[in-house]
């Protein structure tokens, strides 16, 4: 019988890397999932809660303070209010952090949602 142990010990460290950066790359990508996911809820639940305020002369302001509660950046947030239409922009970015060993600092969040309002009921129209 032939001794094995040499062949096994190179596979192990040849695979170990591979491994590792496939988990590195779903932590980072549960991360940036998670932060979209939290965006696009919390955005959909401040428009719902506050579309009775939409034509008082601070509710730009509400809205900004209700997301920077939420601890997301505005530095970025469109907020335009017409007629019966919302529409909300915003965009900021997250560190990575095991996307920084491929080169990739950061990740960059995108929101674009535009809400109808109809018979006082708000209604997502476009995501």
């Amino acid at each position: 019988m032939m001794n094995k142990k040499g062949q096994t010990l190179i596979s192990f460290v040849i695979i170990l890397p591979v491994f590792i950066l496939f988990l590195a790359f779903i932590v980072d990508t549960g991360m940036l999932l998670k932060e979209k996911n939290k965006l696009n809820g919390t955005t959909k639940t401040i428009i719902k809660n506050s579309y009775q305020k939409r034509f008082e002369n601070d509710y730009q302001d509400q809205i900004i303070d209700s997301f920077e509660k939420n601890k997301i950046p505005t530095h970025h947030l469109i907020l335009e209010v017409q007629n019966e239409t919302i529409s909300v922009a915003n965009e900021y970015e997250i560190e990575s952090i095991f996307g920084q060993i491929i080169g990739i600092e950061n990740y960059k969040i995108h929101l674009n949602m535009t809400f109808q309002v109809n018979q006082d009921k708000i209604i997502l129209k476009k995501e």
